[in-house]
């Protein structure tokens, strides 16, 4: 990183960050064999797809070719075979207005691949025996993040009068605005689409791990206190919170579960697609939960 000092209040930094991990854990079947024949889908967008299917007739016909024992269901174990990388470039201006008032703003722009998102079997890889095909977006992976935040203090305002100092002093006003763009999401069928005994992991037929666009964040809140003198050592402060202050509705989860002929039905053109808002919470790509709405919280502080 690098910061710059402009003038006696303003500063500017930039800074970049690079993070490869290696070794994180993820659950692997090991019953599964690399053998089991290839099978193919043409997707309604015209584009041929091919994946692994262990439950093709000739697994059937000759099942020790696709699984390493037959008569087991699975074979999860669980090593640590996974990576991931995050690059990040973070550019932050500070400004100070006067002695009461300063401005800080911050955007990060960044980028998350890894080829697991949890260690749980349920999270595993869609085929068993090619872990490089499930590298993807990160689920916390975020494009843009934009923060803006302020301090106005007014100190001791009205010094030249008695009245408006005891009125106006020790408020301080601390806003903060939060942007963050959306998170991708991973579709799944909801059912054993390649027929590998794995009903919980597996994508709608073509589609690469977390392709759904999930919601943005928006938030405004404000933060007002005012600090009381009581004795040499002691002060009172109070204090009045508001969140999410134009009560935006900002989703926090959505029913990712579409059925594995998304990209087989007409009109279908990519599989990067939004959340409905408009869809019910049990309809496929609806959402499930949101954030709280609009809140405000009182608070005293005593200090001695």
């Amino acid at each position: 990183g690098i910061e710059r000092q402009i003038s006696s209040s303003l500063s500017v930094s930039l800074s970049g960050i690079y993070v490869h991990t290696i070794g994180l854990p993820v659950a692997i079947d090991t019953n599964l064999l690399p053998g089991a024949p290839l099978a193919s889908a043409t997707l309604a967008n015209g584009q041929t797809v091919s994946y692994r299917d262990w439950g093709a007739p000739a697994c059937g016909v000759n099942p020790l070719s696709c699984f390493r024992n037959p008569l087991i269901l699975q074979n999860n174990v669980y090593s640590s075979r996974s990576s991931a990388l995050y690059e990040g470039g973070i550019l932050q201006v500070t400004k100070r207005f006067g002695n009461h008032w300063s401005l800080l703003a911050n955007y990060t722009y960044s980028k998350a691949f890894d080829t697991s998102t949890d260690f749980n079997s349920d999270f595993s890889p869609v085929d068993q025996t090619n872990l490089s095909a499930e590298r993807g977006l990160s689920d916390f992976d975020q494009r843009h993040k934009v923060v803006v935040a302020a301090v106005l203090d007014t100190g001791a305002i009205g010094n030249g009068s008695a009245l408006a100092h005891r009125i106006f002093s020790g408020f301080q006003l601390s806003p903060i605005f939060r942007y963050n763009s959306a998170h991708p999401f991973n579709l799944l069928a909801g059912t054993d689409v390649n027929g590998d005994r794995h009903s919980t992991n597996d994508r709608p037929i073509g589609a690469a791990r977390n392709t759904g666009i999930g919601p943005n964040f928006f938030s405004f809140d404000l933060r007002l206190s005012r600090q009381f003198k009581l004795t040499e050592k002691a002060g009172l402060q109070l204090i009045a919170e508001g969140f999410n202050l134009f009560n935006r509705i900002n989703f926090a989860s959505v029913n990712n579960v579409t059925g594995p002929n998304l990209g087989l039905t007409t009109g279908f053109t990519t599989f990067n697609v939004h959340a409905d808002p408009a869809a019910s919470p049990s309809s496929p790509l609806g959402f499930t939960s949101a954030f709280p709405r609009r809140q405000f919280q009182l608070g005293l502080r005593l200090s001695f």
